[in-house]
């Protein structure tokens, strides 16, 4: 059964925010939430229809002291539970811009709601059973998606892909516990009706399902984050205009005088449908210039932070075999300027640029590639934390069955392990991981 969060106090007020972007825009969206949300939008709209629910109506926005006109508004009504939140709910469309959505959300501040925080909608979502805390940070994911792939996988964990498969794990420990059930209450017997064969086939089940859903950590949090690709190789080997070629606009300056690239440049960009940090650094040499060799530093941190390192040669380099040796990330090698070679890569004529593309999301995301959409795939730290948790207790049981701890004192781990799930889907979850969670929220969401 779904355990309950500590409901705050002011889980029942009513608040207000634009839940679209502030600025030269058609429309505007206004959310009003709380236990009193109708009350006070009948104070401000003129007229009001709570019912029937969720079905549009036309009616002017007035304050509500002054009767001033501020707007004519669409609005819809959507009673609890049925809402997004939970709560009563009403979402006004006002005109765009920037005076009319504020003094909009003004009238209905005066009228007595209080201005959300950031997150505050989906955060009594999850407080009120409407959705668990993996959806909701698929739903920040989907928003802040960047990438067809974050997008479909955001999608599919906001409609419980991740959820579903931790609950049938969660079921799974809950029967192991079950099946050693009958040692606890008669722990005299030899054999009882459960062999420990069966016990230690359940227990291998359980165990390698939830490694599995750990392997997808480390590409998983790259999904999330982006993988951070930097393109490495001597002075005037290509990097800045593969740089360039990968990322699709003009953002390192490239020339024909070696060193040109003082620093490291970073920029964001889509490669195969995967997100992708780039990170054009400078050339990997001796330098007396004090600059250089500044810029030299920062390359050398960045590839020690690498997912991924495109290492470019224009033609036979003795230092590449050195530089491999030491690289801890994968590396992808690449013979630029093929249009003067004849092989390789060349970002004047595009020959092998399309492989290229491939090569690098089949390296950093290889896994998810082969998983497809279809499948769950961990995507932060603190999910990968909760499943290293369990996967620890899960051992813990396991140890302390083949060391002759009695069952009572073993089935602790397995309470532990489906514990460690329960804080990561949220059935129950402190006050400060509810604030880590929804700090990154925009207002209205």
């Amino acid at each position: 059964a779904r355990r309950h969060h500590r409901r705050p106090r002011l889980l029942t007020d009513s608040i207000v925010a634009l839940a679209t972007p502030p600025g030269r825009s058609a429309l505007a969206l206004i959310r009003l939430s709380g236990a009193n949300a109708f009350e006070l939008a009948a104070r401000c709209l003129e007229p009001f229809h709570p019912s029937p629910p969720r079905t549009v109506f036309r009616a002017r926005l007035l304050h509500p002291d002054s009767r001033e006109p501020v707007d004519d508004v669409l609005a819809a009504c959507f009673p609890a539970p049925h809402s997004y939140t939970g709560d009563d709910l009403v979402e006004i469309s006002t005109h765009g811009g920037l005076t009319v959505p504020a003094a909009a959300v003004a009238a209905l501040v005066e009228a007595g709601a209080r201005l959300a925080q950031p997150g505050e909608f989906t955060r009594r979502a999850v407080l009120n059973g409407k959705m668990d805390l993996l959806q909701a940070e698929a739903t920040a994911d989907l928003i802040d998606a960047g990438s067809p792939a974050q997008r479909r996988h955001a999608l599919y964990q906001l409609e419980r892909g991740l959820s579903d498969r931790l609950a049938a794990l969660r079921n799974e420990i809950l029967e192991l516990e079950a099946l050693i059930a009958y040692d606890i209450d008669f722990p005299e017997e030899d054999e009882g009706p459960v062999s420990p064969d069966r016990v230690r086939r359940a227990w291998c089940v359980v165990r390698d399902r939830l490694a599995d859903l750990l392997k997808t950590a480390p590409e998983g949090e790259r999904l999330h984050e982006g993988a951070l690709l930097v393109i490495a190789g001597r002075p005037n080997a290509g990097k800045s205009s593969l740089f360039n070629a990968l990322l699709g606009t003009e953002r390192a300056i490239v020339t024909e005088i070696p060193g040109t690239t003082r620093d490291a440049i970073e920029a964001h960009a889509v490669i195969e449908g995967f997100p992708f940090r780039l990170v054009d650094t400078a050339g990997l040499r001796d330098s007396d210039e004090r600059v250089e060799r500044l810029g030299i530093e920062v390359s050398r941190k960045y590839l020690g932070a690498a997912d991924l390192i495109l290492y470019c040669e224009e033609r036979d380099d003795n230092a590449r075999d050195e530089f491999l040796a030491q690289a801890a990330a994968p590396v992808v090698t690449v013979r630029t300027k093929a249009d003067l070679t004849g092989e390789g890569v060349s970002v004047v004529t595009g020959q092998g640029l399309g492989e290229l593309r491939r090569r690098l999301a089949e390296v950093a995301f290889g896994r998810l590639l082969a998983l497809g959409d279809v499948e769950p795939v961990v995507t932060r730290a603190r999910h990968r934390a909760a499943l290293e948790r369990a996967v620890l207790e899960l051992d813990g049981f396991w140890g302390a069955r083949e060391s002759g701890v009695d069952a009572a004192a073993a089935a602790t781990h397995l309470r532990a392990a489906v514990a460690a799930l329960d804080d990561l889907i949220g059935a129950v979850t402190a006050e400060d991981v509810l604030d880590r969670v929804f700090a990154a929220f925009c207002v209205g969401k």
